[in-house]
């Protein structure tokens, strides 16, 4: 395994610090590099100023250490490398097409999230709540408990996880939920695999989570939604559009994106 990244970017786009990595290196390294960077970056720093993933770029391309699916790491993506008002098309893990990213008048950026097809009546959990497949991450949406403490949502989002045989999907998110006048509050836990091994953590911002939100809301009232704004736990929110065009939801994820380092990465030190 290489001892120094050339250039590693920590961006933060609306809570759930993104690691970024832009460097040749090695696909079956990919998990212990995540892994070693999120062990030295995150030592002695508050939850609230840790790493919640790693992913890697290649040309025009953008892979999660696990494989997975990330809105924000989307997003992380077009801060990095579009240029004002620019819009280019990056392939992301986790989905089957191309998506394009562009940067909007007021500084946002604007990422297409992978189409979502209803091919039936949507599923359920055992549970009984509704389960949106998005490519790259499975959501289950939940719409009670919402006020409880992140201890007691962290053990039933793992036992949904558990209940529903999803141990060795992807990954998972178990999102609760609660509506507001004119927003939507979420409180997203995700099971991912976080360098090699398996982890539920309780996320300060997941734009997938904020898509299957919006989804969801379109399918309920079987019309496309516009620019809706989703509270999310680092009390940011993220805004989500979708078109609805009979069975196909077309959606897109809008939010402010910082870079907060952008540099070397010593694989040996702490930053």
């Amino acid at each position: 395994m290489i001892n120094k990244i050339k250039k590693l970017y920590i961006c933060y786009p609306s809570g759930n610090i993104n690691a970024i990595i832009e460097d040749v290196i090695p696909k079956q390294d990919y998990s212990l590099v995540a892994e070693r960077i999120i062990n030295l970056y995150n030592k002695n720093k508050t939850a609230d100023k840790q790493i919640e993933q790693v992913a890697f770029i290649s040309k025009n391309s953008l892979t999660l250490s696990g494989g997975e699916f990330s809105g924000n790491a989307a997003m992380c993506l077009g801060k990095i490398k579009l240029k004002n008002k620019e819009k280019r098309q990056f392939q992301v893990s986790g989905s089957k097409q191309l998506l394009k990213i562009f940067i909007n008048n007021n500084g946002y950026i604007n990422g297409q999230m992978p189409l979502f097809k209803l091919s039936s009546k949507l599923k359920q959990s055992k549970e009984g709540f509704p389960i949106i497949p998005l490519q790259g991450i499975t959501q289950i949406l939940v719409s009670n408990n919402f006020n409880k403490n992140v201890a007691y949502l962290k053990n039933m989002a793992l036992k949904i996880i558990e209940n529903n045989n999803l141990e060795r999907s992807l990954a998972v998110a178990v999102v609760f939920t609660k509506n507001e006048n004119n927003f939507i509050k979420i409180k997203p836990f995700v099971y991912f695999k976080k360098g090699v091994k398996y982890e539920i953590s309780a996320e300060t911002s997941c734009g997938s989570a904020t898509i299957a939100t919006g989804i969801y809301s379109s399918i309920m009232n079987n019309q496309s939604i516009n620019n809706q704004e989703v509270a999310q736990p680092s009390g940011d929110s993220l805004y989500v559009t979708v078109k609805k065009i009979k069975n196909q939801f077309e959606s897109y994820l809008s939010e402010k994106v910082k870079i907060i380092y952008e540099g070397p990465f010593d694989l040996n030190n702490q930053l």
